[in-house]
């Protein structure tokens, strides 16, 4: 763990107590004991060192540390760590590359992202979730599009508390300073309109717009990626078949909405390896943006 997400804010010496899974996480997978030191993460995106008080079989009480206090090593504490000689979350954090909106939230790197993923089975699902959280993806819809298995449509609660689980957990490995945060399932149709209410609402970002894209295996428009996003856009938004792909009314229903066909000379990609490709080179054009010109 490089960062602990805290569910609500917590003021300068303040202490909190930790019980139920994130107890057993922090004492039996990390041994913290009395004195440790670690980064946690409050809800407004900000840092702080919290610090092990006290420890019972059942409870960890932690204190956040005073605004001036030194700040250690995050490893430096307990044996075993599997973070030892890494990176921090502060480290992480300066990076210079962050999108921040101007509440100083931070949304990405070079851009934010937003995916839409027409779900694939529940195990490949996981995967993107995780995966797409550690890269930094800020929001996830989930599509229950004509061509997800069946058993990928069941819209039950325990599925949307377990995806939020990996979304927690993948966010703590990383030191993500993003908020990934995940919408649905729903029909495609559900799902363009929260879209829409999500950019409505989004914090504006001087100079930039959003820009939508839709991957498919068949080159069906000759504009390449980096022309795609060449007025450095933000958010970029992806969308992403399930097993079998986005049947052709689905796609035109992305058309309509402003998605532009996005198709990368490569083998057929599973579903899981696409949105990883995707959000992966777009976010890896973005980063470097002012390194390149979209030449006409």
């Amino acid at each position: 763990m490089r960062q602990f997400l805290l569910n609500s804010e917590l003021a300068p010496l303040q202490k909190l107590s930790v019980t139920g899974k994130d107890f057993k996480y922090l004492a039996q997978v990390l041994r913290l004991s009395e004195g440790s030191t670690f980064e946690g993460r409050l809800p407004s995106g900000r840092l702080c060192t919290l610090v092990v008080v006290s420890r019972s079989k059942s409870e960890i009480i932690l204190q956040r540390a005073a605004e001036n206090a030194q700040k250690t090593e995050v490893a430096a504490d307990f044996s075993g760590s599997t973070i030892e000689g890494g990176m921090s979350a502060a480290l992480v954090s300066q990076n210079e590359s962050a999108c921040i909106l101007p509440d100083g939230t931070c949304t990405g790197y070079g851009s934010a992202i937003w995916l839409v993923q027409c779900m694939p089975k529940a195990s490949k699902l996981d995967d993107i979730v995780r995966q797409c959280t550690e890269i930094g993806v800020e929001k996830i819809f989930l599509v229950a599009s004509d061509r997800s298995a069946v058993e990928a449509k069941n819209n039950s609660s325990l599925k949307i508390e377990r995806w939020n689980r990996i979304i927690k957990e993948a966010r703590q490995q990383s030191a993500s300073p993003v908020g990934t945060r995940l919408y649905g399932p729903a029909g495609i149709k559900e799902v363009l309109e929260s879209l829409k209410e999500c950019l409505e609402q989004r914090q504006s970002v001087a100079g930039k717009k959003p820009a939508f894209l839709v991957m498919t295996e068949a080159p069906l428009h000759k504009k390449g990626l980096h022309e795609l996003v060449s007025s450095n856009p933000s958010p970029v938004v992806i969308a992403v078949g399930s097993e079998g792909g986005i049947s052709p009314n689905e796609l035109e229903m992305l058309k309509e909405f402003g998605f532009e066909p996005l198709h990368f000379a490569t083998n057929v990609l599973r579903s899981e390896t696409a949105a990883v490709y995707g959000v992966s080179a777009v976010q890896s054009i973005m980063t470097e943006f002012a390194l390149w010109q979209c030449k006409e």
